[in-house]
């Protein structure tokens, strides 16, 4: 009956009503999936120790039972000694649905909205609410609870079905774990307008029931309350212009157990009446945030600017938290060149916080990017970036003295061509420059106090011999950095090799091999030179049967003095694992139904829902 009147009433919902009873019909009673698989790994380090376990291994596997489409699934884990299981629970309920009709949009049972960036937006709820978007009018509002109750163990009033209800719920949270009262929230809005050009005003309303913890926690646990009022907009100019803005206010009580504010018996009055939407309490403050942005869009030309200030303290409980304090301006512009093959994109952004001026210091930070992507014919591709971050200090409610005060800029620059060609076999050429420098500008008592300058570069080299099923790649990278106490060099020579040994349709199986020598000079310090290789390879057979093999042997030095020598380690590693995956079906459905047969539920459902749709 239950569906019958969906089917009547929501459409959308009878649909998917009907497409889960088909599934159901379509699938076979019983089936068993599941895997089994072992593991095991030697490793040897002749200095250290706590790498990893001399020698460790594991086993584990897992079932699942898919009866008509719904899985009950079994899993166990043993790893060195050590033992997991899990087995089917029941789910934490979250019944809800979003039907639609027409210009309505209705939320049922668990679901969420979005009002306005700054009142409420996103938060899941627990209860029902309706959307419309006319011609015109343009209207929202929903009502439920934003936070559920929790309660401890040792605080717990509840009777054994009330508790055994609540864990199949996942109401209960662990005793360490502090507590949360249930808040009921909810809120509206009313505007005109669609899509592309609206105006809307919001109101949002969350308290917490101080009565759904016990007493002796509600002076640790602090029940809050929240008013917000919120307005938006959006204006538009076909595609290529757009202006939106938001602001919102928000009046805040941290701790409902404060009294009242009184200022005399008359405005007491006033604020008594007022009560069931806001009471004005000791701490309450106001506090307000805003966001406006315009839009350029063009062929061959896009660009964004954004300007956001929050205040201090801004919060709303029907949104998640800001960085609060702080003002910003953000620019983002992107040039599309040569018919799309070139694409050019620059950023800048600039963050003040301290709005307030009781914070000790004023801090800003200016970042800006340009970065360039260029595709040139079928074989050659180049990548730009360059990437600043200028940050200052200045006075606050203290004066940052000269000697302390922070003044840095760091330089992140990046050149990546590569270049791809093929002559009988794949050849891939690509090579990577990156410069960074981080410098303090406040020189004047410190002469380049930590400056830091790095460098590297990379040159690869791959060619694939497809005939032979062999890839070859080789590489060279450098690395330099430089400090006032540090200088570093660093050569390393990469190379390896993939073979794949057989490609079939069941079966695959590949091998390969990966080296490296690197000679590292450390200024005032001891040259060291490493070696690294390993090999392995990997099996599957029937998408069922799947086994690897890894085996590594390395040679370095480690940044330990031992009587003014650098000790030099020798790393040993082996690991050999298998898994098995399978799938059975244990009861199969019965072919060759007759669809007369079919379920009546079924055929009532898809002629209401048809009928609806007419």
């Amino acid at each position: 009956m239950t569906a019958l009147l969906l089917a009547s009433v929501l459409p959308a919902e009878a649909q998917r009503i009907r497409e889960r009873i088909n599934d159901i019909k379509k699938s076979d009673p019983l089936t068993l999936s599941g895997n089994v698989g072992a593991s095991m790994g030697i490793s040897h380090n002749n200095i250290s120790t706590y790498y990893s376990t001399p020698f460790s291994y594991s086993l584990y596997g897992s079932l699942n039972f898919n009866i008509y489409s719904f899985n009950l699934p079994i899993s166990f884990y043993f790893v060195n000694n050590s033992t997991q299981f899990s087995y089917p629970k029941m789910p934490h309920i979250t019944l809800g649905m979003t039907p639609t009709w027409k210009s309505w949009r209705f939320h049922l049972g668990v679901s969420s909205m979005h009002l306005s960036n700054y009142t409420y937006s996103g938060l899941t709820f627990i209860g029902a609410g309706a959307e419309y978007q006319g011609k015109l009018l343009r209207a929202a509002a929903f009502g439920g609870i934003i936070n559920r109750k929790t309660r401890l163990e040792q605080w717990d009033d509840r009777s054994a079905f009330q508790r055994l209800t609540d864990s199949l719920l996942g109401l209960n949270i662990p005793q360490y774990t502090t507590p949360q009262y249930r808040r009921l929230g909810g809120g509206a809005k009313i505007g005109v307008g669609n899509t592309n050009n609206y105006i809307d005003l919001t109101i949002f309303k969350a308290k917490d029931q101080l009565s759904s913890l016990p007493e002796e926690w509600r002076d640790t646990v602090l029940a809050k309350e929240n008013l917000a009022l919120g307005l938006s907009g959006r204006f538009a100019i076909r595609n290529w212009f757009s202006f939106t803005a938001n602001l919102g206010v928000s009046l805040f009580t941290n701790n409902l157990n404060d009294s009242l504010f009184h200022i005399n018996e008359r405005m007491d009055r006033t604020f008594q009446r007022l009560s069931w939407l806001y009471g004005v309490r000791s701490s309450s403050i106001v506090r307000f945030a805003g966001d406006a942005a315009m839009n350029f869009n063009f062929k061959v030309f896009n660009a964004n600017i954004l300007y956001r200030i929050i205040q201090p303290d801004y919060a709303s409980l029907g949104t998640s938290s800001f960085s609060q304090n702080t003002h910003s301006i953000g620019v983002n512009t992107n040039f599309r060149m040569f018919k799309g093959k070139s694409n050019l994109t620059l950023v800048g952004y600039l963050q003040r916080d301290n709005l307030n001026k009781k914070q000790m210091y004023t801090n800003q930070v200016a970042t800006y990017t340009l970065n360039s992507n260029s595709v040139m014919g079928s074989h050659f591709h180049l990548g730009l970036m360059y990437n600043g971050i200028k940050q200052n200090q200045y006075d606050g409610t203290t004066h940052v003295a000269d000697s302390v005060r922070l003044n840095r800029i760091t330089h992140t620059a990046t050149i990546s061509p590569m270049f791809t060609f093929q002559k009988n076999n794949d050849h891939s050429l690509s090579l990577n420059l990156s410069f960074v420098q981080n410098q303090n500008l406040n020189k004047q008592y410190y002469a380049a106090s930590g400056d830091v300058m790095t460098l590297t570069g990379g040159l690869g080299y791959s060619v694939s011999f497809t005939p032979v099923r062999v890839t070859l790649n080789t590489g060279y990278d450098y690395s330099m950095s430089q400090s006032e106490g540090y200088n570093y060099n660093s050569h390393t020579l990469h190379y390896g090799v993939n073979f794949n040994i057989m490609s079939k349709e069941k079966l695959n199986w590949s091998a390969y091999y990966n080296g490296s020598a690197g000679y590292n000079i450390v200024k005032e310090g001891k040259n060291n030179f490493s070696v690294s290789n390993c090999l392995g390879s990997s099996f599957n057979y029937n998408s069922a049967h799947t086994a690897s093999l890894y085996l590594s042997l390395s040679n370095f030095s480690e940044d330990i003095v031992i009587g003014q020598k650098i000790a030099t380690a020798l790393d040993c590693r082996f690991t050999l694992s298998y898994a098995y995956t399978f799938q059975k079906v244990l009861i199969k459905k019965k072919e060759g139904v007759d669809k007369k047969k079919e379920d009546k539920l079924t055929k009532k459902l898809r002629k209401m829902s048809e009928k609806s749709k007419n």
